[in-house]
């Protein structure tokens, strides 16, 4: 090294005595010696690049008190389960905050949020943590969903009326019923809650089949303004809407063959700005650029239970005035298990390798699986990791 540094000195001061002559023509030593200067940088960062190239990358599995083996569900970033006496909640980004609810009788059914637990059984519900039941009056609680401060409850009469009994969980001294929302015209195949910045939304879907064909509509409901009605979409033909997703720009509707995208305004949603098919294929994921100029989807093939996919796609839909969308597609080698958006990246769990790809399908990423993966759940910068006999933290460091 003192050889090295040695030499460099000898040439500064040789630049510094004399004006070189390069295809005839002068360059002036002040130049010389700022190259030299780089030179030298360059010599010295290089290693420090190289080195930190070739830094290790590796999936860290740390194993979580979570039961393996059950039914697991994930609502507003929170996992929940049931066992023969509890029901239990994860938070998945600290695997070791684990809340259990004990069991006094069976619920006909229960939901969870970050910060709502509703158990419902018959006729009435109720909020963990609040004293006061809700009682539908006789009429069958059908399910129930729960959102950060609002609770629904899909109610059913003896002459086949429904109607959605919308709660304000957080209300004190007690629950508070907030709006009684009737439903005309057709069956609900799927309600929940949304988030608009500070505001909480409820989305209910319905589908009316008669003689000629399946009409299926959704319903978008101001859960701040006492359930007032901000939407109606126009009615779906052949196909129903099962799920509802919002980016921060945008609403979309995710129906059995289209994916639909409607933009948020002041008082709601505008009418349908684009449409693409889905067709054969379920979304397994989405999230906004950070420019919200578009919306990424990953979509997995419809599989028939106990079918294996290889092949998963991309989907980029445009937020802008001008509606466009890209597909692409990519084939695995193995299995896919998990696919899900992290990081700006696509990330995939195949049954022996987690793998990450860049939006524009670059991979960036492979590392080997240790365990035999059954399912997983995203978390913020990590995900739970479900093997047949123990389920994991998994974090990519």
């Amino acid at each position: 090294m003192r050889d090295f540094w040695e030499n460099i000195k000898a040439r500064l001061q040789k630049l510094g005595e004399e004006e070189i002559k390069i295809f005839g023509r002068g360059i002036k030593r002040s130049y010389l010696l700022l190259a030299a200067v780089l030179i030298v940088a360059i010599a010295i960062l290089a290693p420090i690049v190289v080195s930190l190239s070739n830094r290790e990358v590796s999936l860290e599995l740390e194993r979580t008190d979570i039961e393996p083996g059950r039914t697991y569900r994930v609502n507003d970033g929170i996992v929940f389960y049931e066992t023969p006496n509890h029901y239990v909640s994860i938070d998945p980004n600290n695997s070791t905050h684990v809340e259990q609810i004990e069991l006094y009788v069976d619920a006909d059914g229960y939901d969870m949020s970050s910060s709502v637990r509703l158990l419902y059984l018959g006729s009435s519900a109720q909020i963990w943590g609040q004293d006061a039941f809700v009682m539908g009056g006789g009429e069958t609680i059908l399910s129930g969903r729960a959102g950060r401060r609002y609770a629904a409850l899909l109610y059913r009469n003896q002459y086949g009326d429904s109607r959605i009994l919308l709660v304000d969980a957080l209300a004190r001294p007690t629950t508070q019923v907030i709006a009684t929302i009737p439903i005309a015209g057709g069956e609900v195949t799927a309600f929940g809650f949304l988030e608009a910045d500070d505001t909480e939304l409820l989305w209910v879907s319905t589908v009316d089949v008669n003689q000629f064909s399946e009409e299926s509509l959704v319903r978008v409901y101001n859960c701040d303004r006492e359930g007032a009605l901000i939407f109606y979409s126009a009615s779906f033909y052949n196909q129903t809407i099962e799920d509802v997703m919002m980016t921060r720009s945008c609403l979309y509707l995710i129906g059995t063959q289209d994916l639909v995208r409607y933009d948020r305004t002041e008082d709601g949603f505008s009418s349908e700005r684009a449409r693409v098919s889905i067709y054969g294929s379920r979304i397994v994921a989405c999230k906004e650029s950070e420019d919200r100029s578009s919306a990424y989807f990953i979509t997995l093939p419809e599989t028939d239970a106990g079918e294996q996919t290889h092949l998963f796609r991309l989907l980029t839909v445009s937020q802008s005035d001008e509606a466009w969308a890209t597909v692409l597609q990519q084939f695995m080698p193995s299995p896919i298990v998990s696919a899900f958006l992290q990081n700006n990246r696509v990330c995939i769990v195949t049954e022996d390798a987690y793998e990450e790809y860049t939006y524009a399908g670059k991979s960036q990423l492979t590392l080997e699986l240790d365990v035999k993966p059954t399912s997983v759940i995203p978390a913020e910068s990590s995900f739970l990791l479900f093997t047949d006999t123990a389920v994991y933290r998994a974090t990519v460091s």
